[in-house]
């Protein structure tokens, strides 16, 4: 058989899924092209059962693949197949040796740009990604994907030191977004007169995501008689599993299979009033739906910090202290404000116990935020603050694998690596939780602030200090302990974060006193009043369709 039919017979398998049969025909050839070699290597990857053995061997295909015609477009697919695969081994070294010659000959191409930029993004070099990702953006790159990463990792960077550029970098969001030039949808003008029909659209209420610890409380305390409450999904999953959070929908459905127009066209016949889009630009974020509109009001809340930068997304759910007036015109979205604060925890399963005194000899910090939230100001504080105060520790900890080379090396040359641990990611939820009675005083990260992570420590009576930032993002933590009433762990400048953060460490009296403060203010604070927070919720939701009503009168 030649090699263009021994393809074309291999083609039909691949297309037919017939892994294994394509395997050991493959295994036949003797003398394997870079073509064969690059396509058993895939075929290894996508087998039933694939081990850690096939992924190996499907490594060492790619990169024989690429090395026996680098120049072709096989040789381009067959490194960027290794590099996916090589990221999960950790070998950055190898990767980026190939990466430096590939370069010369494929300078500006997407395919392999993606491929690096998802390489420094295991690496936590935002910096890094950020750069890859802009430079996709100069190419035209039409992938929403690429561009809702752009977008997410501005947030991170210390560059974007205003709402206005957020603003600015997203304002062509919207023009690569698919549109099918549907017919406009309006709200239902006799509405108050049945149940109001309110989706929340997630690709992470199937699992113990951190917003299923916001929505809970939330759900459960929602008025069925008025609301009917659905759960657009965008998972694989023939059910909802997740029990926890399930019970408190009327009805779901998922849309993953679906194309963005059979999605939209499928969600429209289900005649929802308000959606929710609790993704943004996060994870499996699927913005061509709300390009296109799905509801008559579209609201963008909890799951993205910023702009979405869709124009027919109608709102923007913040709070006071989120959201300055003149800064209103930076967001695409109406800005409306939740009273007290933009969300409410459904609360941990702990003891409460006052805190008593207890003397250490070392002083404990901590940051459990997203390791990629640790910006050079933020490391810049950082160390500060562990060489002003000797006797203490700095304990990291973040819910993503991450591979420790870079991490580490960061700390070593500012001289402070033997006072920093850091923590692998704990199997269960409990054990996380654990891992705050470590911790004395959790410094929050900067420009972009921790939410979760915040709530969770305060839950934990472990005091949280903040930096006061400039927009949404960076005024997370800045809301959460405003509503507190703990305006002392609320810096409003680099110096104020270290020198606050100095202090206490060495005043353990005064520390005793605000951790005995935020034990009586926990309980009669807004962050987990998750009854009055819903009423709040539902009230905002009944303005913003009275809103959209005499709109339509007008």
């Amino acid at each position: 058989m030649s090699i263009p039919e021994k393809v074309k017979k291999l083609q039909i398998l691949f297309k037919n899924k017939k892994f294994d049969e394509l395997i050991k025909e493959i295994e036949k050839t003797k003398d394997k092209n870079s073509l064969l070699l690059n396509i058993y290597g895939v075929s290894k990857i996508l087998r039933n059962n694939a081990t850690q053995n096939d992924k190996l061997s499907a490594l060492e295909n790619f990169e024989k693949a690429y090395l026996m015609d680098s120049k072709s477009q096989v040789g381009l697919d067959s490194l960027t197949n290794f590099i996916n695969v090589a990221i999960e081994f950790g070998k950055f070294e190898k990767i980026f040796t190939h990466y430096n010659q590939a370069i010369k000959n494929f300078e500006n191409n997407n395919k392999l740009l993606e491929a690096i930029q998802r390489v420094y993004q295991h690496q936590y070099k935002i910096f890094e990604r950020n750069k890859i990702l802009k430079k996709m953006i100069d190419n035209k790159t039409k992938s929403y994907k690429i561009w809702s990463s752009y977008l997410y990792t501005n947030n991170f960077l210390t560059e974007f030191n205003s709402q206005k550029y957020h603003y600015n970098a997203a304002k062509n969001f919207d023009k690569i977004l698919t549109d099918f030039n549907l017919s406009d949808l309006k709200l239902d003008k006799n509405i108050h007169n049945r149940k109001i029909s309110v989706a929340f659209f997630s690709s992470d209420l199937i699992k113990d995501h951190s917003v299923t610890f916001f929505l809970r409380g939330l759900l459960k305390n929602f008025d069925k008689n008025k609301f009917e409450l659905i759960a657009v999904g965008n998972w694989k999953d023939k059910e909802f599993v997740n029990k926890k959070i399930s019970s408190y929908f009327d009805k779901w459905f998922s849309i993953s299979n679906y194309s963005d127009l059979d999605a939209i066209n499928f969600i429209r016949s289900k005649k929802i009033d308000v959606v929710f889009d609790i993704m943004g630009m996060t994870g499996e974020n699927r913005p061509t739906l709300f390009k296109n509109r799905i509801a008559p009001i579209q609201i963008n809340w909890l799951g993205y910090c910023n702009t979405s930068g869709i124009k027919k997304m109608d709102y923007i759910f913040a709070d006071p202290n989120l959201i300055y007036k003149d800064e209103e015109k930076y967001y695409f979205e109406k800005v409306k404000m939740l009273p007290r604060i933009w969300n409410c925890h459904y609360g941990l399963s702990v003891v409460r116990k006052y805190p008593s005194m207890v003397k250490k000899n070392v002083f404990t910090f901590g940051s459990f935020n997203n390791l990629n939230k640790i910006s050079t100001q933020t490391l810049d504080c950082w160390e500060k603050i562990l060489k002003d105060s000797k006797n203490s520790k700095l304990i990291l900890k973040s819910s993503l694998e991450y591979f420790p080379d870079y991490i580490e090396t960061k700390f070593k040359k500012r001289g402070i690596f033997d006072r920093i641990s850091i923590l692998k990611k704990t199997k269960f939820f409990d054990d996380h939780i654990e891992k705050y009675n470590q911790i004395d005083l959790a410094l929050d990260t900067f420009p972009y602030n921790g939410v979760t992570t915040t709530f969770e420590a305060l839950c934990k009576l472990v005091p949280v200090l903040t930096l006061k930032g400039y927009n949404f993002k960076s005024r997370c933590g800045y809301s959460i302990l405003k509503n507190l009433g703990t305006d002392y762990l609320i810096a409003n400048t680099l110096e104020d974060y270290v020198s606050k953060a100095v202090y206490l460490s060495k005043n353990p009296e005064y520390f005793q006193n605000i951790k005995e403060s935020l034990f009586l203010k926990i309980r009669r604070s807004s962050l987990f009043d998750n009854k009055s927070f819903a009423d709040e919720f539902q009230n905002l939701i009944l303005v913003c369709i009275n809103e959209k009503l005499q709109s339509l009168e007008t």
